[in-house]
């Protein structure tokens, strides 16, 4: 039977199937690290050409940030710190609503080292939920983005392109974890932990009480 809601006790019938866990699999963090710092500049770049027809006259004013002394450096590390913090909020910000609409009871935010992730633990949900919860944080910031570059200040867009380039580079690990849930059963039961998930399958034993 395919359960379609989340539930906070795991049915008697439920197994641990399988699990992907990032924090333990430092080989496998690494390599999603590197390719992140990839996508980072390459999301760059292609929002920075974008803005030929987005934002046209950005290109030609002095708004460009261009590194001549140690003031420009310094403005540029504010910048990506600002950036990086607005991007965890937008994010994990967005992620805790959505726990909290899809079971109805308040989720939490946890901190790992300078991680920081929305989660609800106990709580297991549908591969629907899961999934909606992990990608649409993602195509919202995205599209959002995108669409205020017209209409910012000149001098905000630098911080715009960061935040989505941010968001897209920091959701590689996501959206891995999303396609290895695609690859089980639809009637899977998942807990998520931020870099854990652990998948639960009916394997028509029930546990032993």
């Amino acid at each position: 039977m395919k359960r379609t809601k989340p539930i906070n006790e795991l049915p008697p019938e439920y197994h641990q199937i399988n699990q992907l866990d990032l924090n333990a699999d430092r080989g496998l963090a690494m390599i999603l690290n590197l390719i992140g710092i990839g996508v980072l500049f390459g999301v760059a770049w292609l929002l920075v050409e974008s803005l030929i027809i987005l934002r046209p006259t950005y290109l030609s004013s002095e708004n460009i940030l261009v590194i001549t002394g140690m003031r420009e450096f310094w403005r540029i590390v504010l910048l990506l710190v600002v950036s990086f913090v607005l991007m965890v909020v937008l994010a994990e910000g967005s992620r805790w609503v959505l726990f909290w609409i899809i079971t109805g009871h308040r989720p939490q935010i946890s901190f790992r080292g300078f991680y920081t992730f929305a989660a609800a633990p106990g709580w297991y949900l549908p591969k629907w939920a899961y999934l909606l919860i992990r990608l649409l944080p993602i195509v919202l910031i995205t599209l959002g983005g995108v669409v205020v570059i017209p209409f910012v200040p000149l001098n905000l867009i630098p911080g715009v392109l960061l935040v989505i380039s941010l968001n897209i580079a920091t959701g590689i690990s996501d959206i891995v974890m999303v396609i290895w849930v695609m690859r089980h059963p639809n009637t899977v039961l998942i807990t998520d932990d931020g870099d854990r998930v652990c998948l639960f399958h009916n394997t028509g034993k029930r546990q032993e009480q």
